[in-house]
C-alpha cells in the first residue's frame, strides 16, 4: 500500500508553501527587472531622439556658418549699391561643396522656401533639373536694409553631410553649452546618416544594438536624409542591457532550480515515507517467516520427542515436516544474508564452468520433495545440446529455488509447475513456468525492486519479505545476465534467467566481477 491520500496532499502543502513564496519573490523580480529594463530602454531612446535633432541642427548652422562666411562680399556689395548681376560674380567662392553661384532677384523668391536657422533665414530651393543638387543661400540687403534678393549656391548635399557630419558631432555639438549632460553624452553613440534610398552615407562610430535606436529627417536643403542615433557597444544602456538579460537569466534559472528541487524534494520525501513502510512490513513479514518455521519444528520436535505418534509412519511424516521447514528457514536466511551482503558489495561469486542440465536435475531433487507434499505436478524438459555457462553454481541454482519458490506461493488450484532449459543466441535460457495467479503488465518491473509485493487476492495469505525477486535479479545481472518474466494474469507467470553461455562472444563482452561493488 503506497502512501496515504492524506499524507500525499499534506506533503504537497508544505511543498507549496516552501516553493510559492519563493516563485512568487521570483516572479516580482523577474517583473521589476524587466520593468526596469524597458525604462532604461525607453529613456535612452528618448535621449537619441533628443540628440539626433540636435544634430540636424548642427548641421543647418554649420551650412549657415559657411554660407555667412562666404557671402560677405557680395553682402558688402549689396549695401554699397552693386547690382545683383555684379554681385553673382562676387560669389565665386573655392569650396567642394559649393558646385555654384546663384542670385535669386526678389520677385523671384516666391519659387523658393525659408528656413529659420539661430533666428536667422536660410533660403533654399527646388533642385537642378536632372541633379542631386539645392540652392542654398541668405537674404541681401541694401544700404537701407531692404531685401534685393537671395546670394548663395548650388550645394552638394550628399558631399557636404558626408564630410562635414563628424564635425558637427565633435566641435559644434561638443561645445553646445545647451546639450543635456555635455560632450560625455555623446562619447557613446553612433550616428548614421541615411540618404533619401535609406543607403548609409555616412557614419561616426560603429553601432551597437539598434532596439534603442531613433532617427530624425533633416529639413531645408537636406531634405529626404535621415539622421540616426543609437548607442555604441560599449556604451553603458548596452551593458545595461546584458546585465538586465543576465539577471533574467538568473531569476529563471533559480526559479526552476527553486521548483525542480520542490518536486525532488517532494518526491524524494515521499519515497522515504514508502520505504520506511516497505521496511515496516518487511520485518513483520520476516518475524512471521522466521516465527513459523520455528514453531513447526518445535512442535515436531515436541511430538517426536514424547512420542505423540501412533505409527512410525506417522512419526515420518514429523521427520519430513522438520526438513521441510528446515529447507524453509535455510532459504529465507539466506535470502536475507545474501541481500545483505549484495547491497554492501561484499557478494563473492566464484565463477567456473557450471553445467546447466546437472544443476537443474540437482535443484530440483532438492526441491522435488515440497512439490510433491503440496500436490504439484512437476515437468522437466531440457535440450540436449545445453552448453556450460560461466558462473557461481551455488548462486544460480538459489536463483532457480527462488523461483519454484513463488511458483508454489502464488499457485491456486491448477498446481503445475515446468522447468525448462535451452540454448539460443548464444545465450541459455532457464524457465520457471507455473499456472497460478500472474502479474499484471503495468507491476512486471516493480516486483524486482527490493521489499515490494505486489497488492494481489494472495498478499495477506502469502508470507514473504519481498527480497526473492530482487535477489535474482541482482545475481543473475552480476553473472551478465538478465531476467525476463512473460505473465498473464489469472493465467500463470513465466521467469527466465538468461545467462551467457561459456566461450561464447556475449560471456567475453560481459564477463562479471568476482566481487559486487568492487
Amino acid at each position: 500500500m503506497a502512501v496515504s491520500a492524506f499524507s500525499r496532499r499534506i506533503l504537497l502543502l508544505i511543498g507549496v508553501g516552501v516553493a510559492l513564496p519563493a516563485l512568487m519573490l521570483a516572479g516580482f523580480s523577474l517583473f521589476l527587472t524587466v520593468r526596469i529594463g524597458e525604462a532604461v530602454e525607453e529613456q535612452s531612446t528618448r535621449f537619441n531622439l533628443y540628440i539626433a535633432r540636435q544634430i540636424a541642427e548642427a548641421l543647418e548652422q554649420d551650412l549657415l556658418a559657411q554660407l555667412r562666411e562666404s557671402i560677405a562680399p557680395a553682402e558688402n556689395g549689396a549695401r554699397n549699391g552693386v547690382d545683383l548681376a555684379t554681385l553673382r560674380s562676387t560669389l565665386d567662392v573655392r569650396r567642394r561643396e559649393f558646385l555654384g553661384p546663384h542670385v535669386v532677384p526678389l520677385d523671384g523668391l516666391t519659387d523658393y522656401m525659408l528656413l529659420i536657422v539661430e533666428s536667422q533665414p536660410l533660403v533654399y530651393g527646388p533642385d537642378v533639373p536632372g541633379a542631386d543638387q539645392h540652392f542654398a543661400g541668405v537674404m541681401l540687403r541694401d544700404g537701407r536694409g531692404q531685401v534685393l534678393g537671395a546670394g548663395g549656391w548650388w550645394l552638394d548635399v550628399d558631399y557636404f553631410l558626408r564630410t562635414r557630419l563628424r564635425p558637427a558631432i565633435t566641435e559644434r555639438l561638443a561645445a553646445n553649452p545647451r546639450i543635456y549632460g555635455g560632450s560625455e553624452s555623446i562619447r557613446y553613440l553612433s550616428v548614421a546618416l541615411l540618404g533619401p534610398d535609406q543607403v548609409e552615407v555616412a557614419r561616426v562610430r560603429e553601432p551597437g544594438d539598434t532596439r534603442t535606436a531613433a532617427t530624425d529627417q533633416l529639413a531645408g536643403p537636406f531634405e529626404g536624409y535621415t539622421v540616426r542615433v543609437g548607442p555604441t557597444r560599449d556604451a553603458p544602456v548596452m551593458l545595461t542591457a546584458r546585465f538586465v538579460t543576465v539577471e533574467i537569466a538568473f531569476i529563471v534559472l533559480m526559479g526552476l532550480v527553486i521548483l525542480i528541487a520542490t518536486l525532488f524534494g517532494l518526491r524524494y520525501t515521499i519515497r522515504q515515507l514508502e520505504l520506511a513502510r516497505i521496511k515496516s512490513g518487511f520485518v513483520s513479514n520476516v518475524s512471521h517467516e522466521l516465527k513459523t518455521p520455528i514453531s513447526l519444528i518445535r512442535i515436531a520436535v515436541e511430538t517426536l520427542e514424547m512420542r505423540r505418534y501412533s505409527s512410525p509412519e506417522e512419526g515420518e511424516k514429523f521427520l519430513r515436516r522438520i526438513s521441510r521447514e528446515t529447507m524453509r528457514l535455510n532459504q529465507l536466511v539466506d535470502n536475507i544474508l545474501d541481500f545483505a551482503r549484495l547491497e554492501a558489495g561484499q557478494r563473492v561469486f566464484k565463477f567456473v564452468p557450471v553445467d546447466v542440465a546437472d544443476l537443474v536435475r540437482e535443484t530440483l531433487d532438492s526441491f522435488r520433495l515440497r512439490l510433491e507434499e503440496q500436490g504439484f505436478t512437476l515437468s522437466v524438459d531440457l535440450a540436449d545440446d545445453l552448453p556450460a555457462v560461466r558462473g557461481d553454481g551455488p548462486a544460480i541454482a538459489q536463483c532457480l529455488l527462488n523461483l519454484l519458490d513463488n511458483a508454489i506461493k502464488y499457485s491456486r488450484n491448477r498446481r503445475e509447475v515446468t522447468v525448462a532449459a535451452t540454448h539460443r543466441d548464444g545465450a541459455v535460457h532457464i524457465s520457471v513456468s507455473d499456472r497460478g495467479i500472474g502479474i499484471p503488465v503495468r507491476e512486471q518491473q516493480r516486483i524486482f525492486e527490493k521489499f515490494v509485493r505486489l497488492e494481489t487476492g494472495l498478499v495477506h495469505d502469502v508470507k514473504g519479505a519481498g527480497l526473492g525477486l530482487s535477489l535474482v535479479d541482482q545475481i543473475i545481472r552480476a553473472h551478465g545476465g538478465r531476467v525476463e518474466v512473460h505473465s498473464t494474469p489469472g493465467e500463470g507467470s513465466t521467469f527466465t534467467l538468461v545467462l551467457p553461455a561459456a566461450g561464447g562472444e556475449e560471456a567475453e563482452r560481459s564477463e562479471p566481477r568476482a566481487q559486487t561493488g568492487s
